[in-house]
């Protein structure tokens, strides 16, 4: 039977060990994970069972990884599937971890969307869809996402274009510079409009 000949504390990363066996490196695991198992030299143990035991302990080590990533700011699916392919987890451990994310609501992509709405109201739809795609956020979840919150676009529009042109004259010159700056900052043509028309009355 394979015997575990060697476990070294890695160099670079001192909470994880490098298992050897019958003289060959096999897999690297946390040394919280080789203590739980009760990995030792001169361990007689199949490859099976040790590719259970690396995978379960992978397991373990990404979602503690993940929790602390999502626990401090609202991530989406897609910032926690780089952030853990980045520190070099196996595309089904990082599948696993997304799975049980969602399911214990860690990952919310219709949640992240309506906190991202709500908090950028200086910016149109159309440039906020564009952003939250950006993140990995499916239309579906931004459709769902904006179906569930009230957004007064025309005066958040309106906010804007009093904010861009303060202290300015209300020249053509300037109100068109307005125009395409609401335009540029994704809000559609009638919430424009309104606020342009809203400036020309003195409101």
């Amino acid at each position: 039977m394979p015997k575990i000949t060697q476990i070294l504390v890695q160099s670079n990363k001192k909470d994880r060990c490098s298992i050897f066996v019958d003289g060959e490196f096999f897999a690297g695991v946390s040394l919280e994970t080789a203590y739980k198992f009760g990995l030792k030299n001169d361990m007689e143990i199949t490859a099976e069972k040790l590719s259970e035991i690396v995978s379960e302990g992978e397991r373990t080590d990404a979602m503690n990884k993940a929790v602390q990533y999502v626990s401090k700011t609202l991530k989406t699916k897609k910032q926690v599937k780089t952030y853990l392919l980045g520190k070099g987890y196996q595309d089904s451990t990082v599948y696993y971890v997304i799975d049980k994310l969602k399911e214990f609501k860690y990952i919310d992509d219709v949640e992240y969307s309506k906190r991202y709405i709500e908090s950028n109201k200086s910016s149109g739809r159309r440039l906020i869809e564009y952003k939250l795609m950006m993140k990995g956020v499916r239309k579906e979840d931004i459709f769902a996402a904006y179906d569930s919150v009230e957004i007064p676009a025309n005066e958040n529009a309106l906010a804007v274009a009093k904010k861009h042109i303060k202290n300015k004259e209300l020249s053509k010159e300037n109100l068109s510079k307005t125009y395409r700056y609401l335009v540029g900052k994704g809000f559609s043509y009638e919430e424009t409009e309104y606020a342009l028309s809203k400036l020309k009355e003195g409101e």
